[in-house]
């Protein structure tokens, strides 16, 4: 039995239309041009960049206001997202919780609990806002805007509990309430919600620039209607809908050849039980008119808080990054959700029921998009980007100097999957347009210090193309408190597709090179630390593509030279040969002689390429019968003059 999520969760309660004046936006839908239907949504994605930049310009936490972990989007009185949706929240509860009549002109609504979002919000630091949009009395729309704030109460500081077995112990659950009626301020509930948090300032900061930000989009849109009529705008809303479906069924599906494809990845562990992965399996059927992205033999879920409460409407448009990249320039929308399905078995890891822990649904969400990227490779036959992980949380909670608690958090980049026509890119993180925290405020508002900011030599899979460089991080506290890591792919690797290789998995070390050496691998909600110890972040590099063996030997030389693949690398796993390597110039010179020989050699010598690439750990798991993957075998369907074309095109 599957829950199919399209729609079902969301329409328990409808809202009651005027018939007459819904036919009269349908005929006008169809009836609209082309250049009114361009001019109001790109309209929307400017109130949209303008929303999110006030939210950076007036939101205290620093997840929120320097690494932009938050969204917005413009949805339909359907609830239907007509902006891109990549990352964003919708308005779906309102619709559930509220009939029409009981919205107001000035009401706003507030959120955070991941059972009763219907699937919009993923863990409970997110708190979504929205607002109903009102011209001339008639609700035609909603603007939402989620954001992740600094700490909402808990078990643990930053609201993250990585050992808890139910939502109880992950923070305050607010379910959908009017955090303003007509305007008017929802006083208790706001004492409520504050006296739960151990930053209080900074949790009263974010959700009133939340508030600030719904507002901006609200009076963009009732602008474009003063201009264009608001049948007009709201029919321009379904029109951009249908153009995103359109384009999805005409572009994107001839791309991919018909049939059934299988991939897997897992979940290192639950946070409970250290010794057993969680396993994500997702099977593409493609035929010509849509894609089923189906879950079944994903595993239960969990006691531990890696489960995702989400339904298959939210994971189709979690997939909606694949279309951008496949169809590059348009915005992916709500449309694609006609032609881009998920279905999904009841009470697993990515359906979970209530009470199920999801504070670090972020694993699990990752993997479900590295499962999918692995049956693409075997669908696309190895044309796919290798794995990647690109999202780590690590930071430091504590008292400072002056008593007062703190909690520094920073999200880390990590290597993105070589693609089939270029390097991954170095340190990228998932949240879109995400940034890096500055040396200068983390040590201006953190009693640390940053001692050394880097990439992590030789963590991208080798490959014809390579896979891109993890994070390296120097941190000193300066006083005694916990280190937090919040870490993925730290034992599993990112894995290569079409013969490359994997990545190297990330990793904490407090006090590197001296006896006090410690490794920390998986995520700790409180690891002790001392006033002066050296924490060396590592981050993981992407999986490789294509033929390590068949990389252009000069790209190889260039990466030594930049200090981003070692010299041992380059012989061991690329096959090239350097001499001058003492040269202070770091001038080195491709012995071609050498490295013809030494590539015919390790290509004698090697296995067959394979088209996933799962790295040692993954193999030694499988050896042992401790996890099944689906084609183990199949083979690479490398081809090195294409590879050659490609690699010129790229560097012309």
């Amino acid at each position: 039995m599957y829950l199919d999520g399209s729609y079902a969760p969301r329409r328990k309660i409808q809202f009651a239309r005027d018939d007459e004046r819904w036919e009269r936006i349908r005929n006008l839908k169809d009836d609209l041009e082309v250049i009114t239907m361009d001019v109001v949504e790109w309209a929307l994605e400017a109130a949209i960049d303008e929303s999110e930049a006030a939210v950076e310009r007036t939101a205290r936490s620093t997840i929120i206001r320097e690494q932009h972990d938050y969204r917005a989007s413009i949805n339909t009185l359907d609830c239907n997202s007509v902006t891109r949706v990549s990352w964003a929240a919708t308005a779906d509860p309102i619709r559930v919780y509220w009939e029409i009549d009981e919205i107001h002109e000035g009401d706003i609504y507030l959120y955070n609990d991941i059972h009763e979002s219907y699937g919009t919000i993923g863990h409970l630091p997110d708190y979504c806002v929205v607002t109903p949009i009102f011209f001339d009395g008639t609700l035609i729309g909603f603007a939402q805007i989620f954001g992740h704030c600094n700490d909402v109460g808990g078990r643990v500081a930053g609201s993250w509990p990585l050992h808890s077995t139910s939502v109880y112990e992950e923070g305050t659950m607010c379910p959908p309430i009017k955090f303003y009626d007509k305007g008017e301020l929802n006083t208790e509930a706001w004492k409520i919600l504050l006296r739960n948090s151990r930053f209080p300032d900074d949790l009263e900061g974010d959700i009133n620039a939340f508030v600030g930000a719904a507002r901006i989009m609200e009076r963009r849109v009732r602008e474009l209607c003063e201009r264009y009529g608001a049948d007009t705008v709201e029919a321009a809303f379904y029109g951009i809908i249908d153009r995103c479906r359109d384009i999805v069924q005409e572009e994107m599906l001839p791309q991919l050849p018909d049939g059934d494809f299988v991939g897997e990845d897992f979940i290192e562990n639950d946070g409970i039980d250290r010794e057993t992965p969680v396993k994500i399996q997702t099977t593409i059927r493609k035929d010509a008119e849509k894609i089923i992205v189906d879950f079944a033999g994903t595993d239960p879920q969990t006691k531990g808080p890696v489960n995702w409460v989400m339904d298959g409407r939210h994971y189709s448009k979690w997939l909606g990054g694949f279309v951008k990249a496949q169809v590059p320039g348009m915005i992916v929308n709500e449309g694609m959700v006609d032609i881009f399905k998920c279905y999904l078995p009841p009470r697993t890891v990515l359906s979970a029921e209530f009470p199920a822990a999801g504070v670090d649904r972020m694993n699990c969400m990752l993997r479900m998009i590295s499962s999918y990227t692995s049956a693409m490779a075997k669908a696309t036959r190895g044309n796919m980007v290798a794995d990647a992980q690109c999202i780590q949380l690590y930071g430091f909670f504590g008292q400072d100097l002056q008593d007062d608690f703190f909690l520094y958090r920073e999200i880390f980049g990590a290597g993105s999957g070589a693609r089939p026509f270029a390097d991954g890119t170095d340190t990228v993180d998932l949240v879109p347009m995400s940034k890096n925290l500055p040396a200068e405020f983390i040590e201006q508002r953190f009693p640390v210090l940053v001692k050394r900011v880097g990439l992590f030599p030789d963590s991208g899979g080798p490959g014809a193309f390579r896979g891109g460089l993890g994070y390296l991080k120097d941190v000193v506290p300066l006083v005694d408190c916990d280190f937090l890591t919040i870490a993925y792919r730290t034992v599993f690797a990112c894995f290569g597709v079409n013969g490359g290789m994997a990545g190297l998995p990330g990793r904490a070390i407090i006090n590197p090179g001296t006896p006090q050496e410690k490794t920390v691998v998986y995520s700790h909600e409180q690891v002790p630390v001392k006033e002066g110890d050296v924490v060396r972040i590592l981050t993981p590099g992407g999986g490789g593509w294509g033929d390590p063996l068949a990389r252009v030997t000069e790209a190889v030389r260039l990466d030594v030279m930049r200090g981003i693949v070692s010299a041992d690398s380059a012989r061991d796993d690329y096959g090239v040969v350097l001499s001058n390597l003492d040269d202070p110039g770091r001038a080195f010179v491709v012995d071609e002689e050498g490295t013809r020989d030494l590539r015919a050699e390790l290509t004698s010598k090697r296995p067959p390429l394979r088209m996933i690439n799962r790295g040692p750990h993954a193999e030694k798991l499988i050896a042992e019968g401790r996890i099944t993957v689906s084609d183990p075998d199949m083979p690479a369907e490398f081809d090195e003059q294409a590879y050659l074309e490609a690699y010129e095109k790229a560097t012309q």
